[in-house]
C-alpha cells in the first residue's frame, strides 16, 4: 500500500501582506547579484515636480548610490566603486529679492564733513592749472612766419643769419635793448654769453635771486662785508621791458653772479 502523495499548493501572487506584528521589524535590503549591472543614469526616473529641493535631493541620491549601500553584516555591493556624481550648482537667488546694501549709511544724507570735502573737490576741478600758467619760453618764435620769394622762386632775403652778427666786435655796437633781448630770448646759446659779457662791460650786474640785471644809480650809502645799500637801476624784463629805479635796495653779495667771462 503506497503512502498518500502530498499536493503542493500553487504560489500566491502578489505575496500576502506581512503580519501587523512583523511590520515593526525592518527587513534587510537585498543585494543584487554580481551579474546584474546597474542601470545607466539616463534611465533614472525624473524627479517629482513638487519643489526645487526635492529635485536636488533626487539628483544627489542617484540609483547608483542607492545600489552602493552596505549590506547587512558590513558587506558592500559590487557597484560601490562607481564614481559619485558632481554636486549640483548653487541656485541663483530670485530676482525679486533685493541684495543687501554694502554701505550701512547708503540711504542716509551726506554728513557736513563729506559735503564740504565734495565741494572742495569740485572747486579744485573747476580751477585746474592751464599750460599758460607756467613760465613762458624765452626763445623767440615768430607767430606768422612768411618767406617772400622772387620771380625765380628764391628767397628775397637770407634765411640764415650771417656769421658777422656772432662776432664779439659786433656786440659792442648793440644798444641795451638788443643786448637784453638776446640775453633773455636766446638762452643757452653763444649769443647769450656774448650779450652777458657786454652787459658786464657796461657795469651791469646779474642778480641770481631775482634773475634781473642791476646797475648802481649812485654810490652806495652803506657798505658791509656781505651787502651794500643804495639806489639801483634794474631792467624790468617781465612786465614793462624797461629800466626802473629802486631808491633803497640792499644788494647781497651772495646773489651776485661773478663768474669770469
Amino acid at each position: 500500500q503506497q503512502p498518500p502523495q502530498q499536493v503542493r499548493e500553487p504560489p500566491h501572487w502578489p505575496p500576502p501582506a506581512p503580519h501587523p506584528a512583523e511590520e515593526g521589524v525592518q527587513q534587510a535590503p537585498k543585494v543584487p547579484p554580481p551579474s546584474e549591472a546597474p542601470p545607466p543614469p539616463s534611465e533614472s526616473p525624473p524627479p517629482p515636480p513638487d519643489s526645487q529641493g526635492a529635485a536636488a535631493d533626487s539628483f544627489i541620491a542617484s540609483p547608483i548610490e542607492s545600489r552602493a549601500t552596505a549590506a547587512p553584516g558590513g558587506a558592500t555591493g559590487p557597484s560601490s566603486s562607481a564614481p559619485s556624481p558632481a554636486p549640483s550648482a548653487p541656485r541663483s537667488p530670485s530676482p525679486d529679492v533685493a541684495a543687501p546694501s554694502s554701505s550701512p549709511n547708503a540711504a542716509d544724507p551726506l554728513s557736513p564733513q563729506r559735503a564740504n570735502a565734495l565741494q572742495m573737490l569740485s572747486a579744485s576741478y573747476r580751477n585746474l592749472p592751464c599750460a599758460s600758467d607756467g613760465r613762458r619760453k624765452r626763445k623767440y618764435v615768430p607767430r606768422n612766419p612768411y618767406v617772400h620769394v622772387d620771380t625765380r622762386g628764391h628767397a628775397a632775403y637770407p634765411m640764415q643769419p650771417t656769421r658777422n652778427y656772432e662776432g664779439p666786435e659786433m656786440f659792442e655796437k648793440y644798444d641795451l635793448d638788443t643786448l637784453f633781448f638776446i640775453f633773455y630770448y636766446q638762452q643757452g646759446s653763444y649769443q647769450q654769453h656774448l650779450a652777458a659779457k657786454e652787459l658786464k662791460k657796461l657795469s651791469w650786474r646779474y642778480h641770481t635771486k631775482y634773475l634781473t640785471w642791476f646797475q648802481r644809480h649812485e654810490e652806495p650809502r652803506q657798505t658791509a662785508s656781505d651787502f651794500e645799500r643804495g639806489a639801483y637801476v634794474y631792467f624790468d624784463h617781465d612786465s614793462g621791458w624797461c629800466s626802473r629805479i629802486k631808491p633803497d635796495f640792499a644788494f647781497e653779495y651772495q646773489f651776485l653772479e661773478d663768474e669770469p667771462m
